[in-house]
């Protein structure tokens, strides 16, 4: 068995579980991990893994298989080329990266949409969709401020990729601790959309989803291992018939 079937294999058995548990750990090495080459790749390595699981995972007809499968190739080979500094490379791999992400954001949705039944695991890959709509942000932000500098008022000597990333996740959740902030129009009108975004997610598909899954633990808790509630026995007792 190659290394990708395990993967996979790993993926199809715990599905959202596994893959939030990666992405929110890429999320935790991008801030702890210095700045480097060797930082990059192991970041790109668990993008792929994570996003490429997402497409796997998510529901995906034949051709969106093939383009996706085709879009994860050509990001491996253009950031092995930008490692080894062949070539300047940004710009395509952020067009690329961005493409991948937004994809595996429309695969998750569609298999939480074409679920007709919510479970635990619906929920999870919920959340799992609501960080990604923050790494997909993380992604336009990054591009913004790279193309044009001053885009949004930055701490001096911090990463601009984990900034980013900081910044998207505060914003989607509305947080908005104000030590990073948006300067230019189309960065305000951008992060007011990602928070809009944010909060109507939050309302509409992850509260259907708990909606549908609050029934089933109410009636679990109050009939626990099938057993009848206390009071609810019937009394068995035959009455006397004797005269009065």
């Amino acid at each position: 068995m190659s290394i990708i079937e395990a993967y996979l294999g790993l993926v199809a058995r715990w599905r959202w579980s596994f893959l939030l548990a990666l992405l929110i750990g890429s999320f935790v090495l991008q801030a702890i991990l210095p700045n480097g080459p060797v930082t990059r790749l192991t970041g790109f390595t668990l993008f792929m893994l994570v996003f490429g699981g997402a497409l796997y995972a998510g529901r995906t007809g034949r051709r969106a298989t093939r383009a996706a499968i085709a879009l994860l190739l050509g990001t491996a080979v253009l950031q092995i080329l930008n490692v080894l500094g062949v070539a300047a490379l940004e710009g395509p791999l952020a067009v690329l990266a961005l493409s991948i992400v937004l994809g595996a954001l429309v695969a998750t949705f569609a298999q939480l949409v074409g679920n007709r039944e919510a479970t635990a695991d619906s929920l999870v890959g919920a959340i799992f969709g609501y960080f990604v709509i923050a790494t997909a942000c993380a992604l336009l932000f990054r591009q913004m401020e790279g193309a044009h500098s001053g885009s949004f008022r930055l701490p001096e000597g911090g990463d601009l990729d984990t900034q980013m990333l900081y910044f998207s996740l505060i914003t989607v959740t509305t947080a908005g601790y104000g030590d990073i902030t948006p300067v230019t129009s189309v960065a305000q009108i951008s992060a007011a959309l990602e928070a809009a975004l944010g909060t109507l997610y939050l309302a509409i598909l992850i509260g259907r989803i708990v909606g549908q899954l609050a029934p089933g633990l109410r009636q679990s808790e109050a009939v626990p291992d099938g057993r009848p509630q206390a009071g609810a026995d019937h009394d068995t007792r035959v009455a006397p018939t004797g005269p009065p």
